[in-house]
């Protein structure tokens, strides 16, 4: 059996984070939580099931989730977020695995829970995620959002599934819409995407519009019922908002560069 650090980044996540360390106690040499000033119970839940808990103010996920590895002290990791679950299954698979395996990491197909249900079309599923890696092997990459590993070596897959309970109610993806879309643009911004011209309704309605019908139709999230639906209306909404403000802070950027280049008349 590999000798296993689990880590996770936390922040007010009183509501899951039992379940995701309850899952993966039977894996762990040890168990490290990073969070970013919860004031729930948080601290309180994890202290209770032996987790090492650290406090670190919020510098992006992945900076978050680097610094979780760099306290680990076993070889192999395994990032969790605090809204997802290893499933018994996939549990006793990564029991069976041992240190002669000839991969550096494994990828594990998610399974997204939007509203209550399990999404299983719509491209939600699988969704692969390498999350158990050498330590050594691999780091989390820059990327403002949706951040992933980045490992030297080669990679396996196991078919035990990570549960994802994203988003239990629309407030919840609401409450967390406006930092996502945010950290988007951001993005957007830093590649010089949302430039004006003919682009910009490009990438606010076409191609929004398109994500939907593909997902909802083409990928069949229709067979998902109404949280396949909303899942495809959402995720299309959500790249036109990005968008939206990516454009907001280049016309701001643009009025600032403006003023600069505007002589002082005293």
């Amino acid at each position: 059996m590999l000798k296993i650090s689990t880590v996770v980044i936390a922040f007010n996540a009183e509501r899951s984070i039992e379940r995701a360390l309850g899952s993966a106690r039977s894996l762990s040499a040890e168990t490290i939580v990073i969070d970013s000033g919860s004031t729930d119970n948080t601290a309180a839940i994890c202290r209770e099931l032996g987790a090492v808990f650290i406090r670190k103010p919020w510098e992006g996920y992945a900076r978050q989730k680097n610094f979780a590895v760099e306290q680990a002290s076993s070889p192999w990791i395994l990032s969790l977020d605090a809204d997802e679950e290893v499933s018994p299954e996939l549990a006793a698979e990564i029991r069976n695995l041992d240190e002669d395996t000839p991969y550096q990491g494994f990828r594990l197909p998610r399974r997204n829970h939007y509203f209550g249900r399990a999404l299983l079309h719509g491209g939600q599923y699988p969704d692969l995620q390498l999350r158990l890696f050498r330590k050594d092997s691999g780091r989390f990459n820059d990327r403002p959002l949706h951040e992933s590993v980045i490992l030297d070596g080669p990679v396996g897959r196991l078919n035990g599934v990570l549960e994802h309970y994203s988003y239990p109610t629309i407030a919840d993806y609401f409450e967390k819409f406006g930092r996502y879309t945010e950290l988007e643009a951001e993005r957007i911004f830093a590649v010089g995407g949302c430039r004006s011209g003919f682009s910009l309704p490009l990438n606010m309605l076409i191609k929004p519009c398109w994500k939907f019908i593909r997902r909802y139709f083409f990928k069949l999230g229709f067979l998902d019922g109404v949280p396949g639906f909303l899942a495809a209306a959402f995720g299309s909404l959500t790249m036109v908002v990005s968008y939206a403000r990516c454009w907001e802070k280049r016309r701001a950027d643009s009025r600032a560069a403006g003023d600069r280049d505007t002589p002082k008349i005293d």
